[in-house]
């Protein structure tokens, strides 16, 4: 018998391991990533500002607050409060739809029809009480994971690395949502799941992004931005009879239909005048005027001592156009579908209408802003790489970073 050596031919057949950046290349990764990196900026907010208090994350204040009739434990700011403290009320009995229940006055009645956030607390806290404020911000946790996990789909789709995904959860708004308990995380990863469902098409993809949309909208109304868009160009596929009535159009009518029964229940229930007219009289006004003057009262009160609220504010808006401007790039050259594209003008027309409360507040870190970046997102990493290689849309990702940085280390260490 004669021992040989293992020959170049016979190596060459052996099946090399994968290497460690294409076993990365799945959607979970980020998903995974983004829940430790958000659960480690929860931690740091909870025992450096908090104190060790969860109950503070609701951020319920003094002026929509009884203090003898709150829940055992739940502690209040030195403030008027946040929204956070209208979602935890409905969480503690979504049907519960008195003007003051708990403790906790609504003051306006668009907050009734944003219930699917509080319905998940309230399933998942199994209506104990004490458990909706630690239930509140897992939901955003897992909130969060999920869009990274869509992004990550959705760089797949267009054969670029699932790591993508973690730009979807990095917009610096959502330090708001993860440290004040409000529904953005929720909503958009509603969103992003929709929109990748339509994608896939068929008739369960097209019932899942119905019911996405769905709630989705009672989560969130702005989404519905999405549904319209889907409306637009379904519509004008018809009547060049390039499409046909089915399924796909249930993605648009069941969201709307779905939102003005809760907006009717409410009317109804509640009285008063339609949320949704509640919601814009407070929230919207004559196009671009409350944007340029904010533009205008920041620029003229940037501190060049200090790192001051209203810079923070600017780098936000600056970051955002970024977004903005680079989504408009790619926008005729991107392989998105033409009702993503279309969503995402109607996104960034909305920013327009926005009221100075959204605008002049230096409290909200831009969470109301969110959605255009994130379709900006799905257009940019749904470009053919040959028209957008990755160096660059790693630059523009990257820009998203100083704004989240610098917002985190704020409301770590303040309210």
């Amino acid at each position: 018998m004669q021992l040989t050596s293992t020959s170049e031919e016979d190596r060459s057949l052996r099946h090399s391991p994968p290497s460690l950046w294409s076993r990365l290349n799945r959607p979970l990764v980020p998903g995974i990533i983004a829940f430790l990196g958000w659960l480690g900026f929860a931690l740091a907010r909870w025992q450096i500002w908090a104190h060790g208090h969860l109950s503070l994350f609701i951020m319920a204040g003094h002026t929509f607050t009884h203090r003898a009739q709150l829940p055992r434990g739940l502690l209040l700011v030195p403030s008027a409060g946040y929204d956070g403290q209208f979602y935890y009320r409905l969480a503690l009995d979504p049907a519960n739809w008195q003007h003051t229940a708990f403790g906790i006055t609504m003051d306006q009645s668009y907050r009734y029809t944003r219930i699917g956030y509080p319905i998940l607390a309230w399933i998942f806290s199994l209506g104990q009480h004490q458990l909706v404020p630690v239930v509140l911000v897992v939901l955003n946790l897992f909130g969060v994971a999920a869009m990274a996990m869509l992004g990550g789909m959705f760089a797949r789709q267009a054969g670029r690395h699932a790591l993508w995904g973690l730009a979807f959860a990095a917009y610096f708004g959502l330090v708001i949502s993860v440290g004040r308990d409000t529904a953005e995380p929720l909503a958009e990863a509603c969103m992003l799941g929709g929109l990748l469902a339509v994608r896939r098409g068929g008739a369960r993809m097209y019932l899942l992004a119905t019911a996405l949309f769905t709630y989705g909208a009672i989560t969130r109304e702005t989404i519905l931005f999405v549904p319209a868009a889907i409306a637009v160009t379904r519509l004008i596929a018809m009547v060049r009879r390039r499409a046909r009535p089915g399924l796909a159009d249930l993605t648009w009518l069941v969201p709307a239909a779905g939102y003005g029964l809760v907006e009717l229940a409410v009317h109804v229930v509640v009285k008063g005048e339609f949320p949704l007219l509640a919601n814009s009289s407070r929230n919207l006004t004559a196009p671009f005027t409350a944007l340029a003057h904010a533009l205008k009262y920041n620029a003229a009160h940037i501190s060049t001592a200090h790192l001051s609220p209203i810079d923070i504010a600017m780098l936000e808006y600056a970051t955002l156009a970024i977004f903005i401007l680079a989504g408009f790039a790619v926008l005729w050259i991107t392989s998105a579908p033409g009702h993503e594209r279309l969503a995402f003008v109607f996104f960034v027309l909305q920013l327009g209408l926005l009221s100075s409360q959204i605008w002049t507040s230096t409290f909200g870190e831009g969470r109301s802003l969110i959605e255009p970046y994130l379709m900006a997102l799905v257009l940019l990493v749904s470009t053919p790489r040959r028209s957008l290689p990755w160096a660059y849309l790693g630059t523009i990702a990257a820009c998203v970073l100083p704004a989240l940085a610098v917002v985190a280390r704020r409301r770590i260490l303040y309210m």
